[in-house]
């Protein structure tokens, strides 16, 4: 996948004061995203500061002319088999497109 592709489609999409929820667990996994294609999780190659998924997801909406209406952590469960489970929250934001 190629999460800012994604996102830039988001434009055609969208009409102008429709609404997009994105749920992810920001949980970034070479074996589905190429590391260059991450929004975050982890250090930035010439600061070492940390690159946060959810910063990064936030400055890449609002540049497409979205505006943050809601934020939650939402909880969700995964069966991987008969006796694994994977407990896993998700951060879940709601996003208004500009216009009318």
């Amino acid at each position: 996948p190629e999460p800012p592709k994604f996102l830039d489609g988001l434009q055609e999409v969208i009409n102008p004061g429709g609404v997009v929820v994105l749920a992810t667990p920001f949980s970034w996994l070479d074996q589905y995203t190429a590391r260059d294609q991450w929004m975050g999780g982890f250090r930035d190659g010439e600061t070492g500061e940390v690159v946060r998924s959810k910063n990064v997801l936030e400055r890449e909406m609002l540049s497409r002319g979205f505006t943050k209406i809601h934020e939650e952590q939402m909880p969700f469960l995964i069966r991987e088999h008969q006796r694994k489970y994977q407990y896993v929250i998700s951060e879940v934001t709601g996003w208004r497109k500009a216009g009318n």
